[in-house]
């Protein structure tokens, strides 16, 4: 790429204002998901959902911390803490991929 190529690049955006409009609108959709995604990949690991409900694989009831997604098809991502559990989880989390009861 040459001056002259840089020159007559910027002289085309001077004189058609409608693709100037057309890059600065494309260039702000870009920079605002951007800027949406980075906060919600920030803030995602200190939103956490308590949800107490009957375990059928405890067969207890339970109260359980997930951890809401994003990026993936279910709406909690990682089971936090459990009730059923003193420290660390040892289940395979099936919780997550039960079907959550609207009230």
């Amino acid at each position: 790429m040459t001056w002259g190529d840089i020159i007559s690049f910027f002289f085309v955006l001077v004189l058609n204002p409608y693709g100037v409009v057309g890059i600065a609108i494309a260039l702000l959709m870009v920079i605002s998901a951007i800027i949406f995604f980075g906060v919600e990949a920030v803030t995602i690991s200190k939103r956490l959902v308590t949800k107490a409900f009957y375990c059928p694989f405890r067969k207890a009831n339970v109260e359980v911390k997930f951890r809401p997604s994003i990026f993936t098809f279910r709406a909690y991502d990682d089971v936090i803490k459990c009730s059923a559990f003193n420290g660390k989880i040892t289940c395979k989390k099936k919780c997550l991929d039960l079907p959550e009861l609207r009230t």
